[in-house]
């Protein structure tokens, strides 16, 4: 179940052959377009992806945005870096 908005929505559910020789449902990897109308950010200290999706985008569970944006740059499981620069994409994302 993907709700309104998620960064998989329009993603293809594929039936892949899994180890076991199972076909479990899961969904296809996602293509990433460049994102037109992007701003490039610098972080100030303290700041974290959600603060900068709430600031951005009016909404902290956006920050994915922020992370599709910048391949290679921004890891979810790090702090960002006061100093640090980053892409910020216009948000293309409608609904919740």
């Amino acid at each position: 179940m993907r709700y309104q908005g998620s960064r998989y929505t329009g993603t293809e559910v594929i039936e892949p052959i899994n180890g076991q020789g199972e076909h479990p449902r899961v969904l296809a990897p996602r293509r990433i377009a460049p994102p037109p109308g992007v701003l490039e950010y610098v972080v100030l200290e303290g700041e974290r992806l959600d603060h900068l999706a709430h600031r951005f985008y009016g909404d902290p569970k956006k920050y994915w945005l922020l992370l599709d944006a910048n391949p290679g740059v921004l890891n979810p499981f790090e702090l960002l870096r006061p100093g640090q620069r980053i892409r910020v994409p216009a948000n293309q994302v409608l609904g919740p």
